[in-house]
């Protein structure tokens, strides 16, 4: 596990949050993050996934882009002080603090044809639904919504750069911490994925918290 700063030296010292919420996996949660706000991403139970998006406040179709974070930074794995950019290249997150130090920005969100599909299970509970439900106040549509960053996803990549999905190292109460570049609104969905390892085939809650 990645350890954080010592308490006296911690970004979040003194600090009191201006909004917290529990993310259950069937309720997801999206919000306005002003340009220097701070943004914490807890997994409360430990080998949780925290699916994100984030949008350009003022112009929607400005989205965080994994593809372009990957190049931009030459990485396929984001680590702290890393930063996370736009489609048109512009910076707008910054990653803070991380105790886990293992996250995923390849895969796409679940979907409902990914249950199908792949496990004969229709209509289940999947991210996409999940930020389609939390975005369409701020106008965005299924077709808007790009591919996120998987916080805690672990993902390796075995013989001839197959992917195989592991459970989480996360563990109780780590976190990761970010902070907002430019105004944007920010949509987190705990992954309800419970037909492989992803979420250790039991799906329990995130924690959100913004800090001034």
């Amino acid at each position: 596990m990645v350890q954080p700063s010592a308490p006296s030296e911690h970004i979040l010292f003194g600090r009191v949050p201006k909004r917290a919420a529990q993310v259950r996996p069937t309720v997801p949660i999206a919000f306005p993050l002003a340009e220097g706000q701070l943004l914490q991403i807890t997994d409360v139970q430990g080998k949780q996934v925290a699916d994100m998006v984030a949008f350009n406040l003022h112009d929607v179709r400005e989205y965080l882009s994994t593809s372009h974070t990957r190049a931009i930074n030459n990485s396929l794995v984001l680590t702290q002080g890393m930063t996370l950019y736009s489609n048109r290249r512009n910076p707008m997150l910054v990653l803070l603090e991380d105790t886990v130090g293992r996250h995923d920005i390849l895969f796409p969100a679940c979907d409902r044809r990914r249950y199908l599909d792949d496990y004969g299970i229709p209509d289940h509970p999947n991210c996409k639904d999940n930020f389609l439900a939390a975005l369409r106040e701020y106008g965005i549509e299924e077709d808007d919504i790009p591919d996120p960053v998987n916080w805690f996803m672990n993902v390796g990549i075995v013989a001839k750069g197959r992917f195989e999905i592991r459970e989480p190292l996360s563990e109780r109460n780590d976190y990761v911490l970010l902070r907002a570049l430019m105004d944007l609104v920010v949509a987190v969905s705990a992954c309800p994925q419970d037909q492989n390892p992803c979420n250790a085939f039991d799906p329990t809650d995130i924690l959100v918290r913004i800090y001034d």
